[in-house]
């Protein structure tokens, strides 16, 4: 027997529909976000460059980022920042397991120590880092060879996956013959050793280091607590017989290239290429053509290659800054049938950039959408150290944030299409192409990629 059900009311008549219904709020005018850095305190010291910021809040968290750039190293330096960054975080997190959450992060350019912890317990927590630094624990025989073993299993298993080959391919053609366009492998990752890592940690001089604090405490004590983060310089660095290797060149960018992986599930589409950084005067500019073009839902790549060819699920384009230079990445995996039609899309959709045919409101959400963005990522004290962290790492000046709105309200939309126009626009990118087989209207092959 089936349960009786209750009867159900007469739908209302137009009228009564009308009156019933919840009024209709006014239009209101979207809200527009706006950023203010914060005050910070900044001082230099013969260990490097503290910054503090005081910052309220519910809890009484303490969110510290120790910064040490990279030179890059000839030979396999992506394959010797792994395998240090492997063992920085093995020797820290024993020296601080039961006072902090720490991790490092770690890019060609860069070793973040990121540290959290409760403000009263920042003292001893930043003692037992600068310990562990002092006296060279993370470069110990024993913890680097550990460390190198397990880098190398994991990239082991990386590097038959069809993503590892996309990424690979890329840095090649972006970087040419420059140690960024390596990448790590399980082979040279065995063969690090502990003067390796010592070297690529200490190589940078004290001006080049820094440390950021954000609390809860009165700004000058952060000040403190931030040059009382920094380690001595006095550990001997280990030079490379040449130097290290020179900045990376902005070379002339050779055409796309497919390289062929039977096993890859969906074409990979890898564009882009070296473009100028954070301190350059075009980076505004090109960081919202670069959003516009896929650095949101909204961008031309969703509404195009996903909405309305069906082609890819998420493609984009992000800007990813990388010493004084940013690596353009245009990303989309496709449909193996659709993929020469997504390249013929996105040149289109750089070419109109390029052009200026783009409106005043697409504009003005791109600069919404980068504004609210630094806004929502400083909005936290984690946030905050690590946006600070990542405009040191740049060179830029720890005043940077204070004018970011500024910077990129004031574009035009000539200013935009000019900065698509120099590095943006098809034949500027380069890349990579990830197919199954060699498919129609995909770029050629050569004899080493097949």
């Amino acid at each position: 027997m089936t349960a009786p059900t209750a009867p159900q009311a007469a739908p209302p008549t137009a009228p009564e529909a009308a009156s019933t219904a919840p009024r209709a709020a006014a239009a209101q005018p979207a809200a527009v976000p706006h950023f203010a850095a914060p005050a910070h305190s900044e001082q230099t010291t013969g260990r490097g460059t503290a910054v503090a910021v005081q910052r309220a809040g519910t809890g009484q968290l303490t969110e510290a980022r120790l910064l040490f750039p990279l030179t890059p190293a000839p030979g396999a330096h992506p394959s010797r920042v792994e395998v240090m960054a492997e063992a920085l975080r093995d020797a820290l997190t024993e020296a601080t397991a039961d006072l902090a959450t720490l991790r490092v992060e770690a890019r060609s350019d860069r070793a973040v120590i990121a540290v959290r912890t409760f403000a009263d317990d920042f003292a001893a927590t930043r003692a037992r880092i600068r310990d562990c630094l002092d006296t060279g624990r993370p470069h110990q025989g024993d913890r680097v060879r550990a460390a190198a073993d397990r880098v190398a299993r994991r990239l082991t298993a990386a590097e038959a996956v069809p993503a590892f080959l996309a990424r690979s391919g890329f840095l090649a053609a972006a970087y040419g013959p420059h140690p960024y366009g390596r990448t790590a492998s399980a082979a040279e990752a065995a063969g690090v050793d502990g003067t390796h890592t010592a070297a690529l940690l200490h190589s940078a001089p004290a001006p080049r280091r820094h440390s950021v604090v954000v609390g809860p405490d009165p700004a000058g004590q952060l000040l403190e607590q931030a040059a009382a983060l920094l380690p001595r310089t006095t550990t001997a660095p280990h030079h490379e017989p040449d130097g290290g290797a020179p900045p990376p060149p902005a070379p002339a960018p050779g055409p796309p290239r497919t390289l062929l992986h039977p096993a890859t599930p969906q074409t990979l589409l890898r564009l882009g290429g070296l473009v100028p950084g954070r301190g350059h005067d075009d980076y505004p500019a090109l960081q919202l053509a670069a959003l516009m073009l896929g650095g949101y839902y909204a961008s031309r790549l969703t509404l195009v290659l996903r909405e309305r060819e069906g082609l890819a699920y998420a493609p984009r384009a992000v800007l990813d800054p990388l010493g004084a230079h940013a690596v353009l990445t245009v990303e989309a995996d496709v449909r193996h049938d659709g993929a020469a039609r997504a390249l013929t899309l996105i040149a289109q959709e750089t070419s109109r950039l390029a052009d200026g045919a783009f409106s005043a409101r697409e504009l003005r959400n791109a600069q919404n959408y980068a504004v609210g963005s630094m806004a929502m990522a400083c909005s936290s004290r984690s946030g905050l150290a690590s946006t600070y962290a990542a405009v040191l790492a740049g060179g830029l000046p720890a005043s940077w944030p204070a004018g970011y709105e500024e910077r990129l309200r004031a574009l035009t939309a000539a200013d935009v299409a000019r900065a698509a126009a120099t590095h943006l626009a098809a034949p500027a990118l380069t890349g990579v192409v990830v197919a199954p087989a060699r498919l129609p209207g995909l770029p050629p092959t050569t004899p080493q990629d097949t």
